[in-house]
């Protein structure tokens, strides 16, 4: 089954190719005001283009295996979920990083950034080659077994408060509760581990002023046997 309803009144199903443009743009502005983004990327419209590319870039990753999920509201896209499916090659905060000058390249907006980003992490090559070293630990960890990675969760700002998250979230992990699967994710803001703590992820790493980035958390999810959870 591919459409839900959840009890947001949120129609929840999985987006299609024809959803692109629109879950791109709503995943740029969902992560326009990341921490981590705001330091590497001030300028507002070149932080926009580089969201806005690697967003398309997991998006078509996730679309072909129809992990790529939508909360619309009377017809309009409200929210969007990224999940990586087991054994799939996941792209997140690592991969970003190391991807940053290719996407530079790709468009004269994007070449903006170039002095501030290559200035900034000029002044944090040492705790940066760290933060990489540690993230690869911590995500080895998070990852063991039967595991899907949450890439990205975001909702529009003027939906924001009506469950739309909550929705995404309950419908893949009940598969995942079925599979007896993991998840993991990875964020660079600090409102969002407790609130991840809510759907039982647990702190695997919490990298405290990781580079340029306020912090860095690694999380992960075990599975919940519905029929003991009952009991």
């Amino acid at each position: 089954m591919t459409t839900a309803t959840s009890g947001t009144g949120a129609d929840v199903r999985v987006l299609r190719p024809v959803d692109q443009t629109a879950a791109t743009t709503l995943l740029a502005r969902g992560f326009a005001d990341d921490p981590g983004n705001l330091v590497l990327l001030p300028d507002e419209d070149v932080r926009r283009a580089m969201i806005e590319t690697a967003a398309a870039n997991a998006l078509r990753s996730t679309l072909r295996y129809g992990t790529a999920h939508g909360a619309f509201v009377d017809g309009e896209l409200g929210g969007v979920a990224l999940w990586h499916p087991p054994g799939v090659p996941r792209g997140s905060i690592g991969t970003r990083v190391q991807g940053l000058a290719g996407q530079l390249a790709e468009a004269p907006t994007l070449a903006r950034a170039v002095p501030h980003a290559t200035s900034v992490i000029a002044r944090h090559v040492p705790e940066a080659a760290r933060l990489l070293a540690d993230r690869r630990a911590a995500v080895a960890r998070a990852t063991g077994g039967l595991c899907w990675h949450l890439a990205y969760l975001a909702t529009g700002p003027e939906h924001r408060g009506r469950g739309l998250a909550r929705a995404l979230l309950d419908r893949q992990l009940r598969r995942c509760d079925e599979d007896a699967a993991a998840v993991w994710l990875e964020t660079t803001d600090p409102v969002n581990p407790p609130i991840y703590e809510r759907f039982g992820f647990t702190t695997v790493a919490h990298l405290e002023e990781a580079a340029w980035l306020p912090g860095l958390w690694v999380m992960r999810r075990e599975p919940v046997d519905s029929e003991a959870a009952a009991t």
